[in-house]
């Protein structure tokens, strides 16, 4: 075990959770329920990926400053009524189609059962609160000591690690960073040298945001593979 190791620090979408793979199923159900003809829906479902991947790298969660957008493009006249009971819908479909990742929930307990502090630190969803409300339906919140909501609860994710170093009585080569973006790695590491940072590599329908050049630490191909970096196993 590396026994200087005392917090794990992890991210929600793609690290824990496959929050991607719902998105083509997830607009084709809005597709129906604006009313596009049948032969549209499938080059909507397309573009709506596009823009999804686009503003994935972005940064930008809020879907009512670009749904109009895309909207546009397929002549689909909204009300901002209408626009918002869309996005309720988009949020409550993409919490019930998110899958746990297999074998994270096996490596979280492991975790807390060694006595490791676990965090959550994840960016917004563009409406407050949506976050939470998706970490609680995927059952992983009992895991966690603590939940840091970027833009919520702590405006940067280094003032998150900052919080839990100084929360937990932490020097920051205690705590271990893990997420599948290399833009929010890069981000903690270039402010932090000290902490521990651990790259899990996700493949889904989205692409740019994962492009960027990561320095990390560690690069593992699945969540659990961590315990292999600890030097722990799930006996």
């Amino acid at each position: 075990m590396r026994k200087t190791w005392k917090a794990f620090a992890f991210d929600f979408d793609g690290t824990l959770v496959d929050s991607y793979s719902c998105l083509p199923a997830i607009y084709r159900s809005i597709a129906k329920q604006i009313g596009l003809p049948r032969e549209m829906i499938g080059r909507f479902v397309k573009k709506a990926i596009e823009y999804e991947d686009m503003h994935d790298y972005l940064g930008n969660y809020d879907r009512k400053t670009w749904w109009p957008d895309l909207f546009a493009e397929f002549d689909i006249k909204h009300e901002e009524e209408f626009l918002d009971k869309l996005l309720k819908k988009f949020w409550e479909m993409r919490a019930e189609k998110s899958t746990v990742i297999e074998g994270c929930t096996e490596v979280l307990e492991v975790l807390k059962n060694k006595g490791f502090v676990l965090v959550i630190i994840a960016g917004n969803d563009g409406q407050k609160s949506i976050k939470r409300m998706r970490i609680e339906k995927s059952g992983l919140a009992k895991y966690f000591d603590n939940i840091l909501i970027v833009g919520e609860d702590v405006r940067t994710r280094v003032e998150a690690i900052e919080f839990v170093a100084r929360n937990y009585k932490l020097d920051f080569n205690e705590i271990v960073f893990v997420d599948d973006k290399p833009s929010p790695i890069n981000e903690v590491k270039a402010a932090v040298k000290e902490i521990v940072t651990v790259k899990v590599e996700f493949e889904g329908i989205l692409k740019l945001a994962w492009k960027e050049k990561c320095k990390t630490d560690f690069v593992i191909n699945h969540i659990k593979n961590l315990l292999e970096v600890c030097e722990l196993s799930l006996l």
